[in-house]
Order: structure tokens, then sequence, then C-alpha cells
């Protein structure tokens, strides 16, 4: 009889860890496309947009930005000239690719400068356009940017004065059911 009582302890403890946060946080991270329930990364075409914000910002605090970025960049990321998309500088593989600029920070645009401490007010704005190349591509086109806030009523918006600097874009095209980052233009 003992030892039907340990197994059945033993079913029961093992039945909680399945079901606790922590494992259900771990099995989400390792492959955040195939999340169940509403928190879920957007796959579809035409969901480009909304999948683009997850990638930046990352899908929630159990599934970081982190793994939602790694689950969505291929395999290797083709480096390519800004001005002559043709010309291919250098070819990077996803383990090694660390490259990704834009930011969102309170539903801003950020660049994401190595240089600038994280969190900080001092990141430059950027213009992010989105550009479809066909229903299986779309072109990000990012570039920095200057913008004054604008009294709208009773409301304050941004308006764009100008952009500046260096532009810059990055592909990416649906393949195996999802977005996926293939190129950066620099």
């Amino acid at each position: 009889m003992g030892s039907r009582k340990f197994l059945f302890w033993l079913l029961l403890f093992c039945l909680q860890l399945a079901h606790s946060p922590m494992a259900q946080a771990v099995s989400q991270t390792k492959d955040p496309s195939q999340t169940q329930g509403e928190r879920s990364v957007p796959c579809s075409t035409s969901e480009f947009p909304y999948f683009f914000r997850v990638f930046v910002r990352g899908l929630d605090d159990i599934t970081p930005r982190s793994a939602v970025r790694a689950a969505h960049v291929w395999t290797q990321v083709e480096v390519r000239n800004y001005q002559k998309p043709s010309e291919l500088l250098a070819t990077v593989r996803k383990e090694d690719y660390d490259s990704f600029k834009i930011g969102l920070m309170q539903n801003l645009w950020i660049y994401l400068d190595p240089a600038v401490p994280s969190y900080s007010d001092k990141y430059p704005r950027l213009q992010v356009k989105f550009k479809t190349i066909n229903r299986q591509k779309i072109r990000v086109e990012y570039q920095p940017a200057e913008y004054v806030s604008v009294k709208n009523g009773q409301t304050t918006q941004e308006r764009l004065v100008k952009t500046f600097g260096k532009p810059g874009a990055y592909i990416f095209e649906h393949r195996n059911a999802c977005w996926r980052l293939t190129q950066e233009l620099r």
C-alpha cells in the first residue's frame, strides 16, 4: 500500500510541475511561434505589421524579445549594400547575427545604438516604413528622424520634421509558415 501512495504523490507532483508557470515559460520560449492561447506570434501574411512589433518588442514577459527573434531569423542573414541590393557584403549565420538595430520604446521607433546604454532616453528616433515587395516578402526601411510634437485639439501628436543620416533596411520573407528575417541592407 505504501508504494501505491508514493506513486500517487509522485504522479500528482509531476502533473503540478507540468502545469507550473516555470514549465510553461520554458516550453513557450523554445518555439514562440507555436505558443498556445491568445498570445502567439502572428504569422499570417496579412499580419506583418503586428508580427514586426512582436519581433521588435517580444511577445510578453514569458517569451522575451530574444526568443522571438531567435525563432524568426532565417538560418543565415545576407548582408547587402543598401544602394545596390544585388551586391552581397557578407553572409552571417543565424547564431552569429546580432545586428538588428530597430527598437520600440513607449510606442516610438528608436535606433538601438550599441554605444548608448540600455533604457536610455537618448536613443535616436527613427522613421520606419513597410514596403511590400510581394505577398511573401516585405522590406522594412528605417532612417534617423526628427519629430516635433503638435497639439491637435486635446491630444498631442508627432509630426515628422526631417530624416537624416544613413538609411537601412531589413527584408522579411514568409517561410516555413511564418515571417523570417532574411536580409539586412546597409
